[in-house]
């Protein structure tokens, strides 16, 4: 899992560098898979600075058919919850 989230997370990096961002950007993380995570939250998220704006796990398969483990992130200038 760690491997997996080691890519993954690379891959978001390099696609908000590609826009000018970051994960100083970044106000919301959304996790999807159905592994345990925790061993690896300290070490491969929160050391890159992926959870400023919290981390919400999907306890689900990711929505695309094959994945194991999915992220997306979004970053919001004012995000009103109803």
């Amino acid at each position: 899992m760690r491997d997996k989230a080691r890519y993954v997370l690379g891959a978001m990096e390099r696609r908000m560098s590609a826009l000018g961002f970051g994960w100083g950007d970044v106000t919301a993380t959304q996790v999807y898979t159905v592994f345990d995570i925790h061993p690896i939250i300290a070490d491969e998220f929160v050391a890159r600075g992926a959870m400023s704006g919290g981390l919400i796990w999907h306890y689900a398969r990711p929505p695309v058919e094959g994945l194991d483990f999915e992220v997306d992130v979004r970053g919001l200038a004012r995000e009103l919850v109803i």
